[in-house]
């Protein structure tokens, strides 16, 4: 990997870009290198399983609140020295977890991890944004994203088996993240932040400078990636590969690593998909994607089949995750691309949030497959109304917005 960044950017960059790449890893590893541990830990405290999950939403829920704050702050302060501490804080309060006497205390500490890691993962796109341009942001925020695909690929099935171990032993891989946070802070640069304006002046000013409704589109799809995602995949499916096929927690913990395969793959050429194609049409196209890989999964009853579709939803995930940070960063001036990128992980945050209570409330009324279908075809329509309206309203060949 060093060699490849080298030979793209020259060894001026490649360090950077290689700290960026390791503390998306580590943010994702707040809720996918927990979530297979939930049984373990709820048996080790003795807690009911609504209180076991309450692990996976302390961690998200204040990223909701509480990262346009951390976005704004690095636009008047810098980004180093706000992503160096948060990786700092977010590997001290995981590890910490270890040593605690009581779940209230596991639930506060993951709080502030919680903070801390929505600002990683905001700062990680927005340092991209800064550093490239053009071509080379695409190809860097889409190879951001691969990266983020493989972690949560790969940490549910690292979890599940530490898990094994001990419920602790999960926690003390977040040690990593002080690592990351030493090197951070030998390697980023510091430059100082462009905005002068505080308080409700930034965000007014903010708003200002993009083009508001474009703005809107993009978070409003953001919106609605995370809740098929975290609704859809990572909730119902489970419980139909469970219910319908009676499959083990191993197979089904594969067989959820099959979308991010194919995401990655699909998320690594966005910066050539957009040579063909506007943001704005990938991501419809992935809307569309999503709705076909979901209700073939509703409908089918041949795992092979299955695994096709979950392939399928993957290549639709590729296809518009990476492409709303890629459109949101060209939007956005330097001055305010702190707080632009961080309302979008708030979005994003609120979407994770939301997705798995909205799609397990439906699913009780009319069945998981039922859920699946009315997503898989809400989400075709919306493609196809979106690449309806470009065809007549949109360019076709461009990389802007």
């Amino acid at each position: 990997m060093r060699e490849l960044l080298s030979t793209r950017l020259g060894t001026d960059r490649s360090p950077t870009v290689l700290v960026i790449f390791a503390s998306t890893l580590v943010s994702v590893m707040g809720v996918s290198l927990i979530s297979p541990a939930l049984p373990t830990i709820q048996a080790a405290w003795n807690v009911s399983t609504s209180q076991a999950s309450l692990l996976i939403s302390a961690f998200t829920f204040p990223g909701i609140v509480l990262t346009p704050f951390v976005g704004l702050v690095s636009d008047r302060i810098g980004r180093k020295r706000v992503l160096v501490p948060s990786l700092f804080l977010f590997g001290i309060s995981g590890f910490a977890v270890v040593f605690v006497g009581d779940f209230t205390t596991v639930l506060a500490l993951r709080v502030v991890q919680g903070t801390a890691g929505s600002a990683i993962m905001s700062l990680t796109v927005t340092l991209l944004g800064d550093i490239f341009t053009g071509e080379q942001r695409s190809r860097f925020i889409g190879l951001n994203a691969a990266i983020l695909a493989i972690g949560a690929a790969g940490y549910p099935l690292i979890g599940g088996g530490l898990a094994l171990i001990s419920w602790t032993v999960p926690f003390i891989c977040f040690a990593l993240a002080v690592l990351v946070a030493v090197a951070g802070s030998a390697i980023l640069p510091d430059p100082k932040g462009e905005s002068e304006s505080g308080g409700l002046s930034y965000f007014v000013e903010a708003a200002r400078a993009i083009p508001t409704r474009t703005a809107l589109v993009l978070y409003t799809a953001i919106f609605g990636i995370f809740v098929i995602l975290y609704g859809a995949q990572l909730t119902v499916i489970p419980f139909v590969l469970d219910d319908s096929y009676g499959l083990s927690s191993g197979v089904i913990g594969l067989l959820l690593g099959l979308p991010a395969v194919a995401m990655g793959v699909t998320s690594s050429q966005s910066s050539r998909l957009l040579g063909y194609f506007s943001p704005l049409r990938l991501i419809a196209l992935g809307f569309l994607t999503y709705g076909v890989g979901l209700s073939v999964a509703a409908l089918t009853d041949s795992i092979l089949v299955l695994a096709g579709a979950l392939f399928l939803f993957g290549f639709g995930q590729g296809f518009a995750e990476p492409i709303t940070d890629t459109a949101l960063n060209a939007l956005t001036p330097d001055a305010f691309r702190g707080g632009i990128m961080s309302i979008r992980t708030s979005i994003l945050q609120l979407g994770t949030t939301v997705g798995p209570p909205l799609f397990v409330s439906v699913a009780s009324i009319v069945g998981y497959s039922e859920t699946l279908l009315i997503a898989g075809v809400t989400a075709f329509v919306v493609g196809v109304a979106g690449i309806g309206y470009l065809a007549l309203f949109g360019g076709e060949r461009t990389t802007s917005i």
